[in-house]
């Protein structure tokens, strides 16, 4: 029997608290923390918290965001010229911000690009440029400072000789506002430069003058400049913000000068005495990203937030909430370029007795399995849904992700890209004014798989599954459910391989990072019969970039030049893992139709005179402002002859593994590329083509590990069961 959620968990909760016994106690307090306080939210709004998050998860931005110019490529042309001053001075133009500028324009990378491009000049030109830009004058009334989330993902320093300069560690550097990484702020920037040159005592004195005269923005940045530096007054630091958490949230929409204010808290962090006043601010702002505007700020509101409380009562550093403590899932997220640009998350998953816990991420996040499954297998647990804080989680199975909500009666399933998309009835969920828990399952045969709710099978699939047969968990990025009670029984087989091309389906593939198109995905119907599950075109009826036919992949030629000079990547959804590999054959023509290997944002190029490296970069409006066409030579990787084994007019090996935090090139049995993967690097695996002017042919794709010959008895009694450190 499933009991109520909301009752069940707070209880759950303060037992967990009590009788914490895992070995890193301070995700435990995190996770009990947030889920006690989010699941006792009031539940008055529900309703508009649903529509809204529906908003976001269809992709929101168009539909809600005013019409701004392109930020990048206002900055990015000074930028590229070693202009910082006159990227500042472009930024002058737009005027003021909104909220939604933050979350569903190119704001974001522009600003990396702008704190990539400051990070270069020393404190003395920093100080000079942000100085000027910032304070009051004759025609500008008020201190302006520019707080925004940031892409993290950043390219290794040897791509630096792609853009004219030295490879240095901080070329790419990414922002931080104390611990919260991934986060500018102009105002932080130009505090930091003022300690650095000792100016900083002269600089408060300035904005105390400017506060008393009621100037705009001039409290903000002298409450920032107290947390920083030996003689700050953390006191006012605490003072400031436990008033704006105490001021009333209701019907207060988020505006650009909250994320500032966001900006004093990520900086509060770094001092015990101001951490408990930053931990409750944030918290307010989480409550208050509900409307269309600013609910796709929750994702990262809800990351600092998670961050706050971990530097407040944990006894790790934050850094162990970015790292996966589960034995046997692996996390994974859709972003595509503009998500990217965006600077949209990573999912954030934790767990603690036996609960899982969605935090925050992208479009779409998933947790899976580490070994695939088939064979003759329940997998059962109990999911929630509803409730103003956004929860509807679901279940992955076959490439496909499900989720059965009871307040629509609806089931919706989507392909592993978020991109197609199928409703029908489902009249099984339970749903109430607070977050419930429902059954959700997969249940596997021989032959056949399906998705049940609350027992009740409503969506069937066969062979086709069998090319992604990674069980999984999975969420929307603005969504924070829990998960509880994960059960695997039955007869459940690991086999040796996958192969991940087969039929004429594609399956756990995601095309969307270029903007590339694929068929959308079948389902079976009860009687067996088969129909497209997507309500999209049939693949036959247009022009597809990638597709299935017998067994072979296809990525089609484009007529139109412009598009035929874009490049083109397909992505496995399963990240691969250390002692896995993937192989694939592609047949070289005379048309130099070769398709590269990809791990996570770096291609390996298999290039007749020898393997280059190519950061994989977001369009011309990239942060880094590296050409898509950059390539970075290591000679130290090279592996073999110069010239690597291609077969003109033949098929082409390729294997792809990682091995001792390592990746591994064979081409035709030959090692020819070894090189470092770096921390926190992407391992998901792609088929990349520099450009889309010929068609490629790719077939026998097949992934391999080191699984184990059976499941695990310990997957068996705790599948949620954390790695020992």
């Amino acid at each position: 029997m499933i009991h109520d959620s909301h009752h069940d968990l707070k209880m759950n909760s303060k037992k967990l608290l009590l009788q914490s016994k895992i070995p890193c106690r301070s995700i435990a307090i995190t996770l009990v923390s947030l889920a006690t306080l989010w699941l006792t939210q009031n539940a008055s709004n529900c309703a508009a918290q649903d529509s809204l998050t529906r908003l976001s998860d269809a992709f929101g931005a168009t539909t809600v965001a005013k019409a701004k110019p392109s930020y990048t490529a206002l900055v990015l042309p000074a930028l590229r010229d070693r202009d910082p001053e006159t990227a500042l001075r472009e930024l002058d133009a737009v005027g003021g911000l909104a909220i939604s500028d933050l979350i569903y324009s190119d704001l974001p990378s522009a600003a990396a690009a702008l704190n990539r491009s400051m990070g270069q000049l020393s404190s003395d030109q920093q100080y000079e440029l942000l100085e000027e830009w910032t304070l009051p004058t004759e025609q500008r009334k008020r201190v302006r400072v520019l707080s925004t989330p940031l892409p993290t993902d950043a390219p290794p320093k040897v791509f630096a000789r792609s853009i004219g300069e030295r490879p240095r560690d901080n070329t790419f550097a990414v922002a931080s506002v104390g611990p919260v990484k991934g986060f500018f702020c102009s105002g932080w920037m130009l505090l930091q430069a003022a300690n650095d040159l000792g100016r900083l005592p002269r600089l408060r004195i300035a904005l105390e003058e400017l506060r008393e005269q009621n100037v705009s923005g001039a409290e903000e940045l002298l409450v920032l400049s107290q947390l920083l530096g030996a003689r700050g007054n953390l006191e006012m630091a605490t003072s400031f913000l436990n008033a704006q958490a105490d001021l009333p949230t209701e019907a207060t929409p988020l505006t650009s000068r909250d994320i500032t204010v966001a900006a004093i808290a990520a900086a509060a962090m770094q001092h015990d005495s101001t951490q408990a006043a930053a931990e409750a601010y944030l918290a307010t702002l989480v409550d208050r990203a509900v409307d269309d505007r600013s609910i796709g700020m929750r994702p990262f509101l809800r990351i600092a937030h998670a961050i706050a409380v971990q530097c407040h009562r944990g006894e790790s550093p934050p850094d162990v909430l970015f790292q996966n403590q589960m034995k046997f899932w692996v996390p994974a997220t859709v972003r595509t370029s503009k998500d990217i640009q965006r600077g949209h998350s990573r999912g954030m998953w934790l767990t603690h007795e036996r609960h899982v816990l969605h935090m925050a991420g992208g479009t779409a996040d998933v947790l899976l399995c580490r070994f695939p499954l088939v064979g003759q297998f329940d997998f059962v647990c109990e999911t929630q849904s509803g409730g103003s804080i956004g929860t509807d989680g679901g279940l992955v199975y076959g490439g496909i992700q499900f989720q059965a909500t009871g307040r629509n009666t609806t089931l919706s399933v989507w392909d592993a890209d978020a991109q197609h998309r199928s409703d029908q009835m489902s009249p099984f969920a339970r749903t109430a004014a607070q977050p419930v828990f429902n059954r959700v399952s997969i249940r596997s045969t021989k032959d056949s798989s399906q998705f049940e709710s609350n027992l009740h099978p409503i969506w069937f699939d066969r062979e086709a599954a069998r090319m992604s047969p990674w069980i999984g968990l999975r969420s929307s990025g603005t969504k924070r459910p829990v998960f509880r009670n994960l059960t695997l029984t039955g007869e459940p087989i690991i086999p040796k391989q996958v192969d991940l091309i087969a039929g004429n389906e594609l399956r756990g593939w995601q095309s969307s990072f270029y903007d590339e198109s694929q068929p959308p995905f079948r389902k079976t119907l009860p009687d067996g019969a088969v129909a497209f599950g997507a309500a999209d075109i049939e693949p036959e009826s247009a022009e597809i970039d990638w597709k299935v036919q017998s067994g072979t992949l296809i990525g089609s030629a484009k007529s139109d030049p412009t598009e035929a000079e874009h490049p083109g990547l397909l992505q496995y959804q399963r990240p691969l893992l250390d002692g896995e590999s993937i192989s694939y054959q592609f047949q070289l023509g005379e048309d130099d139709s070769i398709v590269h290997p990809a791990i996570g944002r770096m291609a390996f190029l298999l290039e007749p005179t020898g393997m280059r490296v190519r950061w994989l970069t977001t369009g011309s409006n990239d942060w880094t402002t590296l050409p898509m066409d950059n390539t970075a030579l290591e000679p130290l990787s090279r592996r073999g002859p110069r010239s690597i084994p291609l077969k003109r007019n033949e098929l082409n090996d390729v294997r792809v593994g990682l091995a001792d935090g390592k990746v591994l090139v064979h081409l035709n049995e030959e090692l020819v590329y070894e090189r470092d993967l770096e921390s926190n690097a992407g391992t998901q695996f792609g088929l990349y083509r520099s450009r889309r002017s010929s068609p490629a042919t790719v077939q026998n794709v097949v992934m391999k590990g080191d699984w184990p010959e059976s499941v695990p008895e310990e997957f068996l009694s705790n599948p949620v069961a954390t790695v020992d450190r």
